[in-house]
C-alpha cells in the first residue's frame, strides 16, 4: 500500500483534478492478511481539492493541494503513518476539527500553521469558506523512521508522539517550508535531500510533540495581534482584493497606531500587511487563470492590480515565472 491509499467502508471514490488523476488517491477496503478483519485506514480529502504536485521518497509522501475560494472542504485521516498538514498561506476562514469526542475550532489560521496527527490517531478537519484560496501540504511519514531514530539514541522506552493542532515551533515551520520549496522546485539529489529534511522534521517533532517533550519556556515575543484583531485585519484585507484598506484605515479599525499594526501583523503572519495582500492577490489570480476566456489584463484588474505591468512584475517576483508562463503550464 502506498502512503496515499485510504481505507474505510463508508467512503466514496475521490476525484482529484489537476496534474494528478483520481488513481493517485484511492479509497476502498483492505482485509488484513493476519487477522482477516477489515482494517479502518482512512485518507479522505474533499473532492473540491486540486492536486498541484506530489513528491515521494523511501519513507514519506507529500501532496500539495489547493482549495478554491468559498469552498468548505472536509478532510479525514486514520492511518498507519504519521501525518503533518501544513498551510503555508494560512486559512483566513478558519476551520473546525475533531479527534474522537474532542472538538475544536479556530476563526482564522495564520500563514505557516502546522497540524500534526500521529499514526493510528483519528483527525477530522473542515475548513470554512474564505475570501481567498489556500494551499495544504499533506506529508505522510512511515513510523519506522521514528523507530530508527529511537534506536540510534539508545532509547528503550520508546517515543510516543502527541497530536497537536497548531505546532508552535519555528524550526518545524522552517523545515516544512524547505520541503515545500523542494516539492515545487526540485534540485540536485532531490529525493535524498527531502529524505534528510523528513528525518530532521521528525527529530524536531519528537522535541515538541511527544512524551519526551520537556518543559520549555516560550520566548517572549513583543507585538503580535490578539486573535480578534488578527481576524478583523484578515477580514478587511481579504474582503475585497480590488479595494483594500490603507494602512491608516486598517489601523483605525484595529484601534492601533499604523506602525504598531504593521509590526504586530508581521509578527503574527510572517508578512507585513502590504506583502500579505499581494500574496493573496497572486493566489486569487492563479485560480482565475484556469478560465481561458479571461485575459490576463482582466484578471490583473479584478485582483486589485493597477495594470498588467504591475501584475506581471509582482507575479514573477512571488511565483518565479511570468503570468503568461504560468498559464501555459496549467
Amino acid at each position: 500500500m502506498n502512503q496515499l491509499q485510504s481505507f474505510g467502508t463508508s467512503l466514496q471514490p475521490l476525484t482529484i483534478s489537476g496534474c494528478a488523476s483520481a488513481a493517485d488517491i484511492e479509497i476502498g477496503v483492505k482485509e488484513s492478511a493476519k487477522s482477516k478483519s477489515v482494517a479502518s485506514e482512512i485518507y479522505r480529502v474533499d473532492q473540491s481539492a486540486e492536486m498541484l504536485s506530489a513528491f515521494e521518497t523511501v519513507n514519506a509522501r507529500a501532496d500539495l493541494l489547493r482549495f478554491s475560494t468559498h469552498n468548505s472542504a472536509e478532510l479525514e485521516f486514520l492511518m498507519p503513518s504519521h501525518l503533518i498538514i501544513f498551510f503555508p498561506e494560512g486559512m483566513s476562514g478558519g476551520c473546525e476539527w475533531r479527534n474522537g469526542d474532542r472538538p475544536g475550532k479556530s476563526s482564522s489560521m495564520p500563514p505557516n500553521t502546522v497540524l500534526f496527527n500521529p499514526a493510528q490517531d483519528h483527525l477530522w478537519l473542515r475548513k470554512r469558506t474564505s475570501q481567498a484560496p489556500c494551499r495544504a501540504l499533506l506529508l505522510t511519514i512511515a513510523p519506522k523512521v521514528i523507530t530508527r531514530l529511537s534506536a540510534s539514541n539508545g532509547d528503550t522506552g520508546g517515543v510516543r508522539l502527541v497530536q497537536q493542532i497548531g505546532v508552535d515551533d519555528e524550526n518545524v515551520r522552517r523545515t516544512l517550508l524547505a520541503i515545500l520549496e523542494e516539492i515545487e522546485s526540485p534540485g540536485w539529489e532531490s529525493k535524498f535531500y527531502a529524505e534528510t529534511l523528513v528525518t530532521l522534521l521528525l527529530s524536531q517533532l519528537i522535541r515538541c510533540a511527544s512524551n519526551l517533550t520537556g518543559p520549555r519556556r516560550k520566548p517572549y515575543r513583543k507585538g503580535g495581534l490578539p486573535n480578534w484583531r488578527l481576524k478583523r485585519a484578515l477580514e478587511l484585507l481579504e474582503g475585497d482584493l480590488r479595494e483594500a484598506p490603507s494602512m491608516a484605515e486598517l489601523a483605525r479599525h484595529l484601534q492601533l497606531h499604523p506602525t504598531s499594526v504593521c509590526r504586530a501583523f508581521k509578527q503574527s503572519t510572517g508578512l507585513p500587511p502590504h506583502q500579505y495582500l499581494l500574496s493573496r492577490r497572486i493566489e486569487c489570480a492563479k485560480e482565475m487563470m484556469g478560465d481561458r476566456a479571461r485575459s490576463l489584463t482582466e484578471i490583473a484588474l479584478d485582483c486589485g492590480f493597477s495594470d498588467s505591468s504591475q501584475f506581471s512584475v509582482v507575479f514573477k517576483r512571488i511565483v518565479g515565472m511570468t503570468p503568461r508562463e504560468y498559464r501555459r503550464s496549467l
